[in-house]
């Protein structure tokens, strides 16, 4: 298996994160699991997947969720009522 980031080659042996959001087949060494905006390291956090690239939480609001014009919140994070 490929690294999803680098390319490098994912030995059977060799420690590797897998993203299910992306299916098992995909894997990136520990190191390369970064968020593609900032490069916070995703290891051991939420991660977020749009277009086969992985975020951090705050990055991929910023650029994948609308903000409420009134009070600049993250819109679709709380129920709506009907």
């Amino acid at each position: 298996m490929e690294c999803h980031k680098c390319s490098g080659i994912l030995e059977r042996d060799d420690m590797a994160v897998i993203a299910p959001k992306l299916g098992e087949s995909t894997g990136w060494h520990p190191a390369c699991f970064t968020c593609t905006t900032c490069e916070q390291l995703l290891v051991d956090l939420t991660y977020c997947v749009k277009d086969d690239q992985v975020y951090c939480e705050r990055h991929y609001a910023e650029l994948h969720k609308p903000r409420c014009a009134a009070c600049d919140e993250v819109g679709g994070l709380l129920p709506r009522a009907f």
